[in-house]
């Protein structure tokens, strides 16, 4: 007997058999397959655009100008001169005259180097010269065009020092080389300078209480000079330190003081020589090294101050036995803003001297004017006005380097200089 069938069974069997799968399900997938693959390639457009739209943009807009190489001989190109700078519709660039150094004695020794220049646009020309300060005008500077070989050259830390009653040497560093010196004499204006560069001497002369001392490269040996015909003499010994400085405009009865830095430490030094040059009494301040070596004043050779500067703030040292001994002045100077913010004192010109009745005065070159602080006590600082510029010691007196420049006697009450007329460099 044949067995029922199972129509249940069966019926599900036919049904799988003829399934036929939900098309819209498989249409929406797919469309999101799709939508994937394209933001996949924009991402990967965006992100080459990302890397190379700045290279070509700097090639389109950041694309220097051709260099001016002249004309090419092999194409036979003709010679065409460059573009020159045209003059201001006034007719003529401006003209600076800026006081660089000054040396000899009150009341009417005094010289000064002036740099005379035209301020042509990326084409400065400059007249280094000397003129007297007295005061009757002389017809002329002393010495033009000095140390520089072309009027384009630059010049830099220029320095006066008198020599001898009537020898001056002019020095400075000319467009960042070797510093160059040369002598020339204040008492016979009608002879030729001697504009030969100044080289050390080979011989060791005889040198009096009343002989200086010179450098003739920065931070080099020291040599003697002779007053009575400032004739340079090798000396027996050197001031034990580095980066050698002389301490300038100091009464001859001070002695010779050189400032520098200790050999092995690094810390700031100073070296006293009473007997020109053949022993030397060098101490270090207990203080680590500042921007520069340590600048030092004294009227005796007994008391003197010493000042070093650092990014922020400056350190005050005394010595009350010529140089034997420092002790550190508890007192903080304390300086006006912007000078007292960290690294305001970076760059800046700064100086310091000592007055007759001891007092002692600071200047430091600010943002548009000269900043002065004054001491009465060797103590205690406070800003006061001044006389304007830098402030520079000569013999009997102090000048300021400034145009017009101001001398002084006991560095209170200024005079006006009269700077004689200039020469415009060719």
């Amino acid at each position: 007997m044949r067995p029922d069938l199972d129509f249940r069974s069966l019926r599900a069997q036919v049904e799988a058999a003829t399934w036929m799968p939900d098309f819209s399900l498989l249409y929406r997938r797919a469309g999101r397959v799709r939508m994937r693959d394209r933001m996949a390639v924009v991402g990967a457009l965006v992100g080459t655009l990302a890397v190379f739209a700045p290279v070509a943009l700097a090639g389109v807009f950041g694309r220097p100008s051709p260099a001016a190489l002249g004309p090419n001989p092999d194409l036979g190109e003709p010679w065409t001169p460059l573009p020159s700078v045209s003059p201001p519709a006034g007719g003529s660039f401006e003209t600076t005259r800026t006081v660089r150094a000054a040396a000899g004695d009150l009341p009417d020794g005094v010289v000064a180097a002036v740099d005379v220049c035209v301020e042509v646009p990326q084409a400065r020309r400059c007249n280094l010269q000397v003129v007297v300060l007295r005061g009757a005008p002389r017809g002329g500077p002393l010495l033009a065009d000095a140390l520089r070989q072309s009027a384009l050259d630059k010049v830099d830390h220029v320095d006066l020092v008198r020599l001898a009653p009537q020898t001056f040497m002019l020095s400075g560093e000319v467009s960042g080389g070797s510093r160059t010196s040369v002598k020339f004499r204040l008492d016979d204006p009608s002879a030729t300078p001697d504009v030969t560069p100044v080289i050390g001497p080979e011989t060791r002369e005889a040198l009096g209480a009343a002989d200086r001392v010179v450098q003739l490269v920065e931070y080099g040996d020291l040599f003697g000079v002779r007053q009575s015909d400032g004739t340079l003499s090798l000396l027996v010994d050197q001031p034990p330190m580095a980066r050698r400085a002389i301490v300038g405009g100091l009464p001859v009865a001070a002695g010779w003081w050189v400032t520098g830095s200790d050999l092995r430490s690094g810390a700031p030094a100073v070296a006293v020589s009473k007997d020109q040059g053949r022993t030397w009494l060098a101490r270090t301040l207990d203080a680590p090294p500042g921007i520069d070596a340590p600048t030092v004043v004294s009227r005796d050779g007994t008391t003197a101050h010493a000042f070093i500067r650092y990014a922020k703030g400056i350190r005050h040292f005394r010595s009350r036995d010529g140089g034997e001994s420092w002790q550190e002045v508890g007192t903080k100077i304390e300086l006006p803003a912007p000078l007292n913010n960290d690294g305001a004192l970076n760059g800046r010109a700064f100086g310091a001297l000592m007055r007759p009745d001891r007092s002692v005065q600071l200047w430091v070159r600010g943002d548009s004017e000269t900043v002065y602080l004054e001491s009465l006590d060797g103590e205690h600082f406070g800003v006061v006005a001044g006389p304007g510029g830098s402030l520079h010691a000569v013999d009997n007196g102090f000048a300021t380097l400034s145009d017009p420049p101001r001398l002084s006697t006991d560095g209170r009450a200024w005079d006006t200089g009269t700077m004689p007329a200039t020469l415009l460099p060719e």
